[in-house]
C-alpha cells in the first residue's frame, strides 16, 4: 500500500509510529425479553447493584494507583466517574425502569444512558456536552460487567500488533487508563475534543491523540503502519523516514534544544525507576526528585526489605549512571498511608505523624533506607539525598545523626557504599523558610516543594473546593517568600531548585525565571512544553515582570500582569474542583456532602442539598415544591 496523508485535528499533542489496531469500545445490549416477573425484577435490581459496586471498587483502585503515581488531578477525573456510579438518582431511575418495563439490567441501563446523553449533548455548555463521553464510558463499563465480559479492553486486540496505534470511534478515560498497562503508542479517533476528560488524561500521560473525520470510510485496516503526527495534525499511512524526522523536530524533544541556552536547568521527577531509560535523560540535568514512598505504598503486608529496596534503587542508578540522581527519603503520612503500619490517632494527618517524625519511634525504617541508597548508589556519578518536611535545624541534625548510624553499620559490615554524596533539604513548611539560612549551612543544596509549602503558608487545603481559591501561588507575599530563598541560596552559594506543581505550569515559568531560580524539577511529560517556553523567554523581560509583581499589593494585580505577559501563550485555567464528586448548595454556592445530609429538597425530579436551614428555606421560598 502506497503512502497516504490524512489530515486531522489535534486532541493531545505528540508523535508516534506504530500499527493500526481497531477497537470497538461499545456494548450491544441484549434484545428486550418477555416481561420479567416481579421476583425476577427484584433479582435484576440486586444484580445491577452488585455489579455497580464491583465497578466502583475497580475505579477506586485506579484512583489509588494514580495518586500513588502523583497523578492527582487525573485521579479526580476517575473520582468523577465514581460519583456518577454512586449517584442515588441514577440508581433510582434504573430501578424504576426495571420495575416498570421489566427489562434486564443491561437494557434498562441503555435506556437511562440515552436519556442522560440527550440532556448532556443538547446542552449549550461545552463542559456538560463533554461529560457525555464520561457517561458512555461508565455505563458501558457497567454493562460489560453485567454481561460478564472481560473488563480488559485490549488484551486480545493487541496480541499481534506491533506498537499499537488504537483506532476507535471515541476516546474514553478507561481506554487511556488501560493504555498505561498495555503499551499503546497513540490514538486515532473520530469524535471528541481536547477538553474531554479522556484528552486531559492522554496529555498527562504524553499520549498523542488525533481526531480524523469519517475515520471508518478511509480504508484503514489492522496492522497497517502509520505515523501519527499530532503536532502538524496528520496521519501518514506507510510513512517514509523524512516525515518522522520532520515531526520529531517539531516536538521540541529533549535533545533538540540546547540546554545550555535555557535560563533554567531542567531535571525530571519520577516515582518509579522503570519509568525512565537512559535516552530519556538526554537534554536534562538528571533526576531531580525520586519519590521513594511509592515502593512502600505498593507493598501490602510489610515494609520492603533491604534487598527489595536495593533491587529497585539499583535499577535507577544503572539507567542514570552518567547523571546526578536526587533520592527523596521516605515521606509517608498525611494522605500517604500504609496498609501495614498504624499512624495512631490523628485529627489532622497533614499536621501529624509524617516523614522524619516517625523515625523518633522507628529509626530503623530510615536507617535501612539510607543503607540501601548508599549501597545502590555506590557507583553513581552524583548521589543527592533529599530530606523532606524538615522544619528546623534540630530536626535536620536528628536526621543526619541517623545517617551517621547507617554509614557506621555499613563500615562495620565491610559493605561497598557511596562515600561522597550530597545532602539537601526539601523546603515544605514556613518554619524552614524562616530558618533557611541556618539550614543551608548543614546541607549542600535545597529544593522548594511549593505544593505543601503554600498550603501550610496560607493554612489552606488546595484540594478543598470551598477554600481552594485561597491557595495563591501568584500572591505577592508568596513571590516575596520565594525571592528571599533564592537570594539566601545565592549568597551562600548553595544550589536551589523548585519541584512543586508551579514548576510544571508554563504559566508560571516567567515568574520563576524572573525570581532567579536556576533549576526546576518537573514530571517527564511536561518537559517538551517547558523547554519550548523557556527557550523563547527573555530573561531581562522576566526580571522586569517579577519586579512589577513583587511591588503589587493584591493577587489579582499579579494575575493581570502575568496574563498580559503570557498573552501569546495558551491561557492557564486551573481545574475546577466543583466538577467531581462534590455537590453545590444552589443558594450560597458552597460545596456540601451528600452522605448524612438531611437538608434536602426534591424539585422537578432533581434533589438539592444545602449547607444550612437558612439556605434551604431561602430556596424553598423561591417556588412551590412539587
Amino acid at each position: 500500500m502506497k503512502k497516504r496523508v490524512i489530515k486531522g485535528q489535534i486532541i493531545s499533542p505528540g508523535v508516534a509510529k506504530g500499527e493500526v489496531c481497531f477497537i470497538n469500545f461499545t456494548f450491544t445490549s441484549p434484545s428486550s425479553k418477555d416481561n420479567l416477573s416481579g421476583s425476577d425484577a427484584a433479582k435484576e435490581i440486586t444484580r445491577f447493584e452488585k455489579e455497580a459496586d464491583s465497578v466502583i471498587n475497580e475505579l477506586e483502585d485506579a484512583v489509588k494507583k494514580l495518586q500513588k503515581d502523583s497523578f492527582f488531578e487525573e485521579a479526580e477525573i476517575i473520582q468523577f466517574h465514581i460519583f456518577l456510579l454512586k449517584d442515588a438518582r441514577f440508581h433510582r431511575r434504573v430501578h424504576e425502569k426495571i420495575k416498570t418495563n421489566r427489562p434486564v439490567a443491561e437494557v434498562a441501563l441503555e435506556h437511562i444512558m440515552q436519556e442522560m446523553l440527550e440532556v448532556l449533548e443538547s446542552s449549550e455548555s461545552l463542559v456538560f456536552s463533554q461529560r457525555a463521553a464520561d457517561v458512555k464510558d461508565v455505563v458501558t463499563r457497567l454493562k460489560k460487567k453485567l454481561a460478564k465480559e472481560d473488563s480488559a479492553i485490549f488484551d486480545k486486540s493487541l496480541k499481534n500488533v506491533n506498537n499499537p496505534v488504537v483506532t476507535t470511534k471515541e476516546l474514553f478515560p478507561s481506554l487511556v487508563l488501560e493504555k498505561k498497562k498495555e503499551g499503546v503508542n497513540a490514538f486515532i479517533v473520530e469524535r471528541g475534543t481536547s477538553l474531554s476528560h479522556a484528552a486531559i488524561l492522554a496529555k498527562s500521560f504524553g499520549l498523542p491523540v488525533l481526531k480524523v473525520e469519517n475515520l471508518y470510510s478511509l480504508g484503514l485496516r489492522n496492522n497497517i503502519e502509520v505515523f501519527v503526527d499530532a503536532i502538524k495534525g496528520k496521519v501518514v499511512i506507510n510513512p517514509h523516514g523524512d516525515e518522522i524526522v520532520e515531526a520529531n523536530e517539531l516536538t521540541f524533544r529533549l535533545s533538540e534544544i540546547d540546554k545550555t541556552k535555557l535560563p533554567i536547568k531542567i531535571w525530571i521527577n519520577i516515582v518509579d525507576p522503570l519509568q525512565i531509560i537512559k535516552e530519556d535523560l538526554e537534554g536534562v540535568e538528571g533526576v531531580g526528585l525520586y519519590r521513594t514512598e511509592i515502593l512502600f505504598m505498593e507493598k501490602e503486608d510489610d515494609f520492603p526489605t533491604e534487598d527489595e529496596q536495593f533491587q529497585i534503587y539499583s535499577s535507577l542508578f544503572k539507567e542514570s549512571k552518567d547523571f546526578p540522581v536526587t533520592v527523596r527519603t521516605l515521606d509517608i503520612g498525611g494522605d500517604k498511608t500504609l496498609p501495614y503500619f498504624s499512624f495512631g490517632p490523628q485529627e489532622n494527618p497533614y499536621l501529624g505523624f509524617r516523614a522524619h517524625r516517625i523515625y523518633r519511634f522507628h529509626p530503623e525504617i530510615f536507617i535501612t533506607q539510607l543503607r540501601v541508597i548508599l549501597r545502590a548508589g555506590a557507583d553513581a556519578c552524583c548521589l543527592r539525598i533529599l530530606y523532606p518536611m524538615i522544619e528546623n535545624v534540630d530536626e535536620l541534625l536528628f536526621v543526619q545523626s541517623l545517617l551517621k548510624q547507617a554509614i557506621r553499620s555499613l563500615k562495620d559490615e565491610g559493605m561497598k557504599y557511596k562515600k561522597n554524596f550530597l545532602q539537601g533539604i526539601l523546603v515544605e513548611v514556613p518554619s524552614a523558610v524562616w530558618s533557611f539560612r541556618e539550614l543551608l549551612r548543614y546541607v549542600d543544596f535545597a529544593s522548594v516543594g511549593t505544593n505543601d509549602l503554600l498550603q501550610y503558608f496560607f493554612a489552606v487545603d488546595r484540594n478543598n473546593a470551598n477554600v481552594c481559591s485561597s491557595y495563591w501561588p501568584e500572591s505577592p507575599v508568596s513571590l516575596r517568600m520565594l525571592k528571599s530563598m533564592v537570594e539566601t541560596a545565592k549568597e551562600l552559594n548553595k544550589p536551589l531548585s523548585i519541584c512543586g506543581e508551579i514548576a510544571s505550569d508554563v504559566h508560571f515559568l516567567p515568574l520563576l525565571v524572573g525570581l532567579g531560580f536556576e533549576h526546576i524539577s518537573i514530571d517527564f511529560h511536561t518537559i517538551p512544553s517547558a523547554r519550548k517556553i523557556l527557550s523563547s523567554l527573555d530573561v531581562s523581560a522576566c526580571r522586569r515582570l517579577i519586579q512589577e509583581c513583587l511591588n503589587a499589593e493584591k493577587t489579582d494585580d499579579v494575575k493581570i500582569i502575568l496574563d498580559e505577559f503570557n498573552s501569546f501563550y495558551e491561557k492557564y485555567e486551573p481545574p475546577s474542583l466543583r466538577e467531581n464528586n462534590e455537590l453545590v448548595d444552589p443558594i450560597c454556592k458552597m460545596v456540601v456532602h451528600k452522605d448524612g445530609n438531611k437538608l434536602i429538597v426534591d424539585r422537578d425530579g432533581r434533589r438539592y442539598y444545602f449547607c444550612s436551614k437558612q439556605c434551604r428555606d431561602k430556596f424553598i421560598g423561591k417556588g412551590d415544591l412539587r
